[in-house]
């Protein structure tokens, strides 16, 4: 199993300058490859300010694919014992993904739209991709053992430290290099669903907000062209809510905690282990995947501008520190950690499917969008943010990103980036994705990953409406005070 991930890459890696024999000519949207960072400025503007329109216009139905796969994601795995159990085959995820890719492909190929295709899955995916399962590899190798007194303070300073580790090794890598720790600190506790709960909420959600490693929406967002230092504007948010989260845990802790049997109390002071790590080296490597998204791009290789396939050299980087990380590290490590592909796998599988049905919902939502009546910041920050709740929150921010470029007649990130109106609205896109992929197990990735890992540990947590009723109690709230203060 252990081979798959850096087998799948690797093949990912050969597949991109194949791809590149398709992408000379296409047909549809983009004419020619492009850097990452200048996705959108593919298109060459009218003097309208609109795109110029290459492939024919989509019927609406054509989303119907897109619309099915969100769905199975969403029910397939509460709907009954039967689909739960089929939907936890990795391999029967693929087969759905690309079936209903290959019909949007078929679509979008008797519309002119074949390089848009090639284009998606070349410059999107497989970066989008590569970086998580980098993210995903090396975090697994590192291993916090130890076992703390599991008083509201201690619990309250693992939640800081996930929240800020979240935007620098991802709300994956964050996720579950802490989860274990912070379930084995508060083991002998009896109330421990809230501290889960929270979890979820700043450590897998919204303490991703600050880089594109932090969360795949920002990571979609980096390789259109938002800049990757431009999500530190996000910073005056994420205080705002870590902090009101924070102190709602710890008074939400406090009582708990005083509600303990004092033989549970007693037990948890005297079962105590320092705090030690083992596979530190993977930091080296973390290090690694950090400035190679900063730096190995157009900006700091300029021959990239001429030749977008250059920008490559990124993935092959990321790829060579999932080796680094695979033979530097002691393979207990993650034996200890319970490490597993079957995460990755999922993630791969389905944004194949994903990032292929979703193409005709952004065509048509870049040209459409104005008829949407969405057009204040404050809505799309809702909008964006319920969906990312019951869908999944990556492609729902492309989505959105292309509505408010539709809506606004912008026709790339740049342009959108020198509009102060039209930057509120990314801001209020990227925080209503991130921040609210929480309202629900499903909203994102390390959700329904930590839910796995607090039952694994004998943690009951509540079912998909009781958690609904976890994080609409708490949540909305907050997301209606960030409303007020940044979005109005």
């Amino acid at each position: 199993m252990k081979q798959k991930l850096i087998s799948v890459l690797l093949a990912i890696s050969l597949f991109v300058p194949a791809a590149a024999l398709f992408a000379d000519e296409p047909a549809g949207e983009t004419h020619t490859p492009v850097p990452v960072e200048q996705t959108q400025n593919s298109h060459e503007e009218t003097s309208s300010g609109h795109h110029e329109t290459v492939g024919e216009d989509l019927p609406y139905w054509s989303v119907i694919p897109f619309a099915l796969i969100l769905l199975s994601i969403a029910l397939l795995p509460i709907v009954s014992h039967k689909t739960a159990h089929w939907w936890e085959s990795n391999t029967n995820k693929l087969i759905l993904a690309l079936a209903l890719a290959a019909v949007s492909f078929i679509i979008l190929v008797l519309h002119g739209w074949f390089g848009k295709i090639v284009h998606t899955l070349v410059f999107e995916y497989v970066p989008f991709i590569i970086l998580l399962g980098s993210l995903f590899y090396i975090s697994g190798g590192i291993r916090l053992k130890g076992d703390i007194e599991a008083t509201p303070l201690n619990n309250t300073i693992f939640l800081i430290i996930g929240t800020f580790l979240a935007s620098f090794i991802g709300t994956t890598g964050a996720s579950m290099l802490l989860i274990r720790p912070i379930l084995k600190t508060n083991s002998e506790r009896k109330h421990v669903v809230h501290t889960v709960i929270f979890f979820i909420f700043l450590v897998s959600n919204i303490g991703g907000s600050l880089t594109p490693l932090g969360d795949p929406p920002l990571f979609l967002g980096y390789l259109i062209g938002v800049p990757f230092t431009w999500t530190f504007k996000l910073l005056p948010e994420l205080l705002v809510a870590g902090i009101i989260l924070l102190l709602a845990y710890f008074i939400w802790d406090t009582i708990a905690y005083g509600k303990e049997a004092k033989k549970d109390l007693k037990r948890d002071q005297t079962n105590n282990e320092k705090i030690s790590l083992e596979g530190q080296v993977n930091f080296i490597w973390l290090l690694g995947v950090v400035l190679s998204v900063a730096f190995l791009n157009q900006n700091y290789i300029p021959a990239i501008n001429e030749n977008p396939y250059l920008a490559f050299v990124r993935e092959g980087v990321l790829i060579a520190l999932i080796l680094a990380s695979k033979f530097t590290t002691n393979r207990k490590v993650r034996e200890q950690n319970k490490f597993t592909l079957h995460p990755i796998q999922e993630v791969a599988y389905l944004f194949i499917g994903i990032f292929v049905t979703m193409i005709p919902a952004l065509i048509l939502l870049e040209h459409h969008g104005k008829e949407l009546g969405v057009t204040e910041t404050w809505q799309f920050f809702w909008v964006t943010g319920l969906f990312s709740g019951v869908l999944d929150n990556a492609p729902t921010y492309l989505t959105f990103l292309s509505l408010a470029k539709g809506t606004l007649g912008l026709g790339n990130v740049a342009q959108i980036l020198a509009d102060p109106h039209a930057e509120s609205i990314l801001k209020a896109i990227s925080v209503g994705a991130v921040f609210m992929g929480a309202l629900t197990y499903i909203g994102n990735a390390p959700n329904f990953m930590v839910k796995s890992v607090a039952e694994e540990n004998k943690v009951k947590m509540p079912s998909f409406g009781g958690y609904v009723l976890y994080s609409f109690g708490i949540l909305i709230p907050t997301f209606i005070l960030l409303t007020f203060i940044f979005f109005r």
